[in-house]
């Protein structure tokens, strides 16, 4: 190789090391919380948390008691400090029956296929009138760099 040939190589691989570090990625702090909506825990819901600053998104699952732990999108614990927008899809007040369009009308445990309950004449409906969510619920919340035990409500 020539000398310039070396150096031009040398010059991209130098690129591509500081490229893909781990340089751009925030300082990551763990998060955990509750969700509630008019006091009773919202469970079975996905968050989105996206910071309004440096960073990429962080992920979580609320459980039966509307807890849930976050996990930034290269699946390391914890989120980006600063302010978030969270976004929230599905989920359903504890005690409550999710939402029509999660039911099933046969037992999948059972070896038969699950048919997902339309509306009660057997029509498929698009929009709104099925169930459907008309789009996630946006809440903001603050990420610090110390107790990140969040309390986030849901809007009623």
């Amino acid at each position: 190789m020539t000398r310039l040939t070396q150096l031009f190589s040398l010059l991209c691989l130098t690129v591509l090391a500081v490229g893909c570090s781990s340089g751009d990625k925030p300082d990551l702090v763990p998060v955990a919380g509750t969700l509630t909506k008019d006091g009773v825990p919202f469970v079975n819901a996905t968050l989105e948390f996206h910071p309004q600053g440096h960073g990429g998104v962080s992920y979580g699952q609320t459980d039966e008691t509307g807890q849930f732990k976050l996990h930034y999108t290269t699946g390391e614990a914890g989120a980006a400090i600063g302010s978030h927008e969270v976004h929230v899809f599905g989920g359903h007040e504890q005690g409550k029956a999710a939402p029509a369009s999660a039911a099933t009308a046969s037992n999948p445990d059972e070896g038969e296929a699950p048919t997902i309950i339309g509306s009660p004449d057997g029509e498929k409906k698009r929009g709104r009138g099925n169930g459907a969510p008309a789009g996630p619920v946006k809440i903001t919340a603050e990420v610090s760099d110390s107790d990140n035990q969040l309390s986030l409500t849901m809007p009623s």
